[in-house]
C-alpha cells in the first residue's frame, strides 16, 4: 500500500488548522509550492480531495473533516511514542499525567491511585485538578493521559476512549429553610416550579446534559436562575436561598450548614463517572491503569 508520509500528515494537519497554506507554509518553514505538492501528494495517494483552494480562501472536504482527526491522532501517538522512548532511554522515572475535578475527589478516587502507586512504584503520578471541559481539551492536546471527567458527554472526539469506573446517587440540594427540606421527596417532578442553581454548560457539560435528560424524563424543563464552573460556589448559592440543584451524594461533606441533600425516593438519580483517555496511547503506565480501573467498574 502506497502510504501517506509524515511530512504530507504535517502538511495537511497544519493546511487545515490553519485554512491558510501561506500561514501553514510559514509554520513549518516550507515553501508554498512545496507544501502543496505535499498535501496534492496525499490526496493522491487517497485518491480523494481534502482540501477545496481557489485563490481567497481554503476550505475542508467532507472528506478532509473525516480525516483531520485521525491525522491528528497518528502524529500525536508518534510525539508520544518518542517522548516515552526518549525518557526510558535517559533513565527518567515513568509518569502519568490525570487531571481530576476536585469536588470530586473522595475516598475512592484515593484509594485507587494509592493502589496503583502501590503496584507501580516506578511510576510518577501527576494530579492536577481542572474542569471536565478543560480536561477533554487537554487531553486531546496531550497536556494529560487521562482524565476523571465525572459524567461524559454524549459526544466526544473520536480521539477519546471512555470507561465506566464507578456509580453515585445525585441528590436533591435544598436551602435548609426549604419546605421540602424535612418532607419526603418522591419524584424529581416535584421540583419543576423551584428555581435552580447549576455547574455551568461551559465547565461540565456532560454533567448538565445529564441532569437535563433526568428531568426531561419527569416531564419539565429546568429553570435556571444562576451558573457557576465551581461547585463550592453553586452549594454557597444554595444555602443563601437563591434556589436548588441536583448534584451527586459525596459532595454532601463539603458543605453542611445551611443546606440539605434529599435522595429522590421514587426514581433513583443515578452519575455514571468516567475516566477518559486518548485510543492507542502507547504508554504502558496508562494501560495498566485503565486496566485497573476496568476492574474496578465491572
Amino acid at each position: 500500500m502506497n502510504r501517506p508520509s509524515l511530512n504530507e500528515l504535517e502538511c495537511f494537519v497544519a493546511a487545515a488548522e490553519a485554512l491558510s497554506f501561506s500561514k501553514a507554509a510559514r509554520k513549518l518553514n516550507l515553501s508554498q509550492p512545496a507544501l502543496s505538492r505535499q498535501i496534492q501528494s496525499l490526496e493522491s495517494k487517497l485518491r480523494t480531495r481534502l482540501l477545496d483552494r481557489n485563490t481567497r480562501t481554503v476550505s475542508l472536504t467532507h472528506a478532509g473533516r473525516l480525516y483531520l482527526d485521525d491525522a491528528k491522532q497518528l502524529l500525536a501517538h508518534l510525539d508520544r511514542a518518542a517522548e516515552v522512548v526518549r525518557r526510558v532511554g535517559e533513565g527518567e522515572p515513568q509518569r502519568l499525567r490525570l487531571a481530576f475535578v476536585g469536588a470530586l475527589l473522595d475516598d475512592g478516587l484515593v484509594r485507587l491511585l494509592q493502589t496503583f502507586r502501590a503496584r507501580r512504584p516506578d511510576c510518577q503520578i501527576h494530579l492536577v485538578d481542572m474542569a471536565p471541559a478543560d480536561q477533554l481539551t487537554a487531553l486531546e492536546g496531550g497536556e494529560i493521559d487521562g482524565a476523571f471527567i465525572g459524567a461524559a458527554p454524549a459526544k466526544v472526539s473520536r480521539q477519546i476512549k471512555t470507561l465506566v469506573w464507578k456509580q453515585e446517587l445525585l441528590q436533591v440540594v435544598l436551602p435548609e429553610q426549604h419546605a421540602l427540606a424535612k418532607a419526603a421527596l418522591w419524584k424529581l417532578s416535584q421540583l419543576k416550579d423551584e428555581s435552580w442553581v447549576m455547574v455551568s454548560v461551559k465547565a461540565a457539560p456532560g454533567f448538565r446534559e445529564h441532569v437535563n435528560v433526568l428531568c426531561r424524563k419527569a416531564k419539565f424543563q429546568p429553570r435556571v436562575v444562576q451558573e457557576s464552573d465551581r461547585v463550592a460556589a453553586v452549594l454557597t448559592m444554595v444555602a443563601a436561598g437563591q434556589g436548588i440543584s441536583l448534584l451527586p451524594a459525596s459532595l454532601s461533606r463539603w458543605l453542611s450548614a445551611g443546606v440539605v441533600f434529599k435522595e429522590i425516593n421514587e426514581t433513583k438519580a443515578v452519575l455514571t463517572h468516567a475516566f477518559a483517555f486518548r485510543r492507542g496511547d502507547p504508554g504502558r503506565e496508562l494501560q495498566d491503569f485503565a486496566l485497573m480501573l476496568g476492574a474496578q467498574g465491572d
